[in-house]
């Protein structure tokens, strides 16, 4: 089984994160896989960790309901270690000054106070950092380099204790080429540009002491968004667009002197033409569109696997055009494009149409309704009595239909989020149309129409059809399982 330990740092970080959660749930990392997530975050509140830790639950728990069908949709496992918070043991102590002590470290050691003064203003050194480090890495830097695994094992916060656990003991078999750790952080901002590296060199020093060997990879977003100065009262410091080009090569210096040979790939991924964003110092109402820059980084873990051991490499892709984004732009294009036009269009369906339609078989009854849709009659019994088949109104099979809605609803937002990320309109997908998500009948028949590709063929337009679907699921349902299971992973399957 191979086995990717996704660790987002940072509100970007939690973003990619989210992106590989969606991309796990297609099946894209590999049938007989494992998504393991640790969120880490000082701003515990963060809108952007938070809409991920939902994003997560709601396709875990569609994954433990749909999980070994036959067809790759929820095929592999997911698991979540919490979230982490790096000032998790200075609960009183949100700012620089309390983390530091500066007041004993007047009596005791005058220099070293006055070097932190020359090092922070008086504003970083009393800002609140329990909203995150505000877009500074130097903040964050000096947080984080007082981290030490023990500590991080030692912490009853985040669950670093069971990761390192689960980690040395998947190594400890003999599985090292089975495991990837994959960091995920933005290296223009405050928490994942210091986070990133340190945590890195944590845990590679401590697998080298115990003679245990792992991949370790990172995705490091460069700029590929901006926002105004945040309308958030009175504060002084902030996350600033301007400082992102010299937050970017600082950081990178930083990477380089602190994490020497401890990643074997790092993925460098950012955008020119960046997307403008509301801007606000942390907490929940930072909370961001997803971005096809963060796609990228998701993908990127799938990667790792086929590179090699001990030799850090960087990897570099670019779109053909800056002025669009097509499906050969995306690496392992082929994949990746047959994973998310499968997806989205699949999403739809249920979302749409198939929900629905298992809704209207409750109301009028299983035998009345399979005489308009003989594909009915494959997956659930018409009556009473038939032992093979459950009734669709059966509360699991109710209880299944309500998880997959849930996770379709959920997967379509991301979708619609990063198709219109980009600066000149719909990329990849078009589901602008799809407004607030809400379910009434007006969808659409052809579900080639969502995707932005080379034009169709008429046959090819034709069988992408709903109602052409239908009736292949009414020739071909019966090789597939019962209930709603069975119809889902048929529908999948046959898209």
């Amino acid at each position: 089984m191979q086995k990717i330990y996704a660790i987002g740092v940072g509100g970007s970080g939690a973003k990619c994160v989210e992106a590989a959660i969606f991309l796990h749930s297609l099946g894209l990392y590999g049938d007989n896989s494992e998504l393991r997530i640790l969120l880490v975050d000082a701003d515990t509140s963060n809108g952007n960790s938070q809409r991920t830790g939902v994003n997560f639950r709601t396709t875990d728990d569609a994954q433990k309901a749909f999980g070994q069908g036959k067809s790759p949709l929820m095929s592999g496992q997911f698991f979540h270690y919490g979230t982490w918070n790096p000032l998790g043991d200075q609960v009183h102590n949100n700012n620089l000054a309390g983390v530091f002590n500066k007041q004993a470290l007047r009596a005791s050691a005058p220099p070293l106070a006055k070097l932190f003064d020359a090092l922070y203003s008086p504003a970083e050194q009393t800002a609140d950092l329990g909203v995150g480090f505000r877009g500074r890495p130097p903040i964050g830097s000096a947080v984080m380099s007082r981290l030490e695994l023990d500590s991080l094992q030692q912490t009853q916060a985040g669950g670093w204790q069971q990761l390192f656990n689960n980690l040395t003991t998947d190594l400890g078999v003999g599985r090292g080429n089975d495991v990837v750790v994959h960091f995920f952080g933005s290296i223009f901002g405050g928490t994942g540009a210091s986070g990133v590296p340190t945590l890195a060199k944590l845990i590679s020093n401590q697998l080298k002491q115990d003679n245990l060997r792992v991949r370790i990879h990172a995705s490091l977003l460069l700029p590929y968004f901006a926002f105004e100065r945040p309308d958030d009262g009175d504060q002084t410091v902030f996350a600033e667009t301007r400082f992102f080009a010299l937050n970017t090569q600082a950081a990178l210096q930083y990477l380089t002197e602190q994490s020497q040979g401890c990643f074997d790939s790092v993925y460098l991924i950012g955008d020119n033409a960046q997307t403008r964003y509301d801007s606000h110092t942390g907490g929940k109402n930072q909370e961001n569109g997803a971005h096809f820059v963060e796609l990228y980084a998701a993908l990127a873990a799938n990667h790792g696997f086929d590179q090699p051991m001990g030799e850090t490499v960087a990897h570099y892709i670019s779109r053909g055009d800056i002025n669009s984004l097509i499906w050969t732009d995306l690496p392992d294009d082929e994949i990746a494009k047959l994973a998310l036009s499968k997806g989205v269009r699949f999403a739809y369906a249920w979302f749409y149409n198939f929900s629905l339609e298992l809704e209207a078989a409750r109301k009028l009854g299983g035998k009345k309704f399979a005489k308009g849709a003989p594909w009915f009659q494959h997956f659930f019994a018409l009556r009473a009595g038939e032992e093979d088949k459950p009734l669709v109104d059966n509360a699991q099979e109710v209880a299944k239909n309500d998880l997959l809605t849930a996770w379709a609803k959920k997967f379509l937002q991301w979708a619609q989020q990063v198709s219109s990320a980009h600066v000149n309109g719909e990329q990849l997908f078009q589901l602008k149309h799809l407004d607030d998500l809400k379910q009434n009948p007006g969808y659409r028949e052809h579900l080639h129409q969502l995707i932005i590709d080379k034009e169709k063929s008429q046959a090819a337009q034709s069988g992408d059809r709903l109602d052409t679907i239908k009736n292949r699921l009414a020739d071909e349902g019966k090789s597939y399982d019962k209930g709603v299971f069975g119809l889902a992973h048929a529908l999948f399957d046959l898209l």
